[in-house]
């Protein structure tokens, strides 16, 4: 096994959060210490993604590494304008592909295997997730996507298991989550003030559908209205709230607007981030004030996700 120091959580993402000085601010979720270690040490082991596969060494971490160098810049341009305007068909596949390897290279996906193999086993596997992976980003790029942007004080933590999801109409249903599954949303934190919301596909269309119909009806009964014809005030109330309600989220997908987080997506994006890490939570700022709390309120969420897998054919998808 190599002795070099191999991320779950790319440097990438670890120096997006680091405070001045280079380092991050780091919170133990067990003992509740915080330290600041230099992204080059921080959520790695040694030879982490090394594996011994039918007696022969097999090392995952070239291939993470060309991932992560094509994301790189990409997210970069991102976090720097804050906005997905422009965002080129290629730069988001590159995109796609970060969130759907990094969703099963953390060390939280293999220790949360509700059925956990050994270690040389769960190589063999990792071999055929990666056409997993393929089929899971190609799933992410067909998600409606949203930059989340904070305007004010307030900053998105970044755990060691940071793609997270949720159910978009019942977030408490933590049940048969997955990138194929309707009604599913997903988030990365990018950088304390930048979190990638990739909303589930059919709510994001209806979203979009429902605000160019209002938008359409809207134009027709103001039309009507100003050409002497009769009603039409119930449809033009009915689509003034519609675009009123969506317009923010409808620019942010359709067009790659920022979408400015409320406090209420600020919170629910960091109480992901803690019940999904596995041991650690990182963030510019050395106040983990909130997390504390949710580990006190909610001490459950100090232990691992649980994960399954389920094999079609020799095909992997997580659960």
């Amino acid at each position: 096994m190599s002795v070099e120091n191999q991320h779950w959580l790319p440097k990438l993402l670890l120096k997006n959060f680091a405070d001045a000085d280079g380092r991050v601010y780091c919170l133990d979720i067990h003992s509740d210490e915080v330290t600041k270690p230099p992204p080059r040490l921080a959520a790695s082991e040694p030879g982490f993604n090394d594996f011994e596969i039918d007696g022969r060494l097999v090392s995952f971490e070239d291939l993470l590494e060309k991932i992560e160098t094509r994301a790189a810049p990409v997210f970069k341009r991102i976090v720097a304008k804050r906005s997905l305007a422009g965002l080129p068909a290629r730069d988001r596949e590159y995109v796609a592909r970060f969130v759907a390897t990094q969703s099963i290279r953390t060390k939280a996906f293999y220790e949360g295997l509700k059925d956990k193999p050994a270690r040389a086993e769960f190589g063999a596997r990792l071999k055929y997730m990666w056409l997993s992976s393929l089929i899971s980003a190609s799933e992410i790029a067909r998600r409606q996507w949203a930059l989340m942007v904070i305007e004010g004080d307030e900053v998105f933590y970044l755990g060691d298991n940071p793609v997270v999801l949720q159910r978009t109409l019942n977030p408490k249903d933590g049940s048969n989550l997955g990138f194929d599954v309707a009604g599913v949303e997903a988030f990365l934190p990018l950088s304390p003030k930048c979190a990638l919301y990739m909303a589930c596909p059919v709510i994001g269309r209806a979203i979009i559908s429902n605000y160019e119909t209002a938008t359409a009806l809207h134009r027709r009964t103001r039309l009507a209205i100003f050409s002497g014809a009769g009603g039409g005030g119930a449809d033009l109330r009915i689509s003034q709230d519609i675009i009123r309600r969506s317009h923010n989220i409808y620019k942010a997908f359709a067009e790659g607007a920022p979408l400015v987080a409320e406090p209420a997506n600020i919170e629910n994006l960091n109480y992901l981030q803690c019940a999904w890490s596995f041991s650690k939570l990182y963030s510019n700022r050395k106040d983990f004030v909130f997390a504390r709390y949710v580990f006190r309120k909610t001490p459950q969420y100090r232990d691992v996700v649980r994960t399954s897998l389920l094999e079609k054919g020799r095909i992997f998808l997580a659960g």
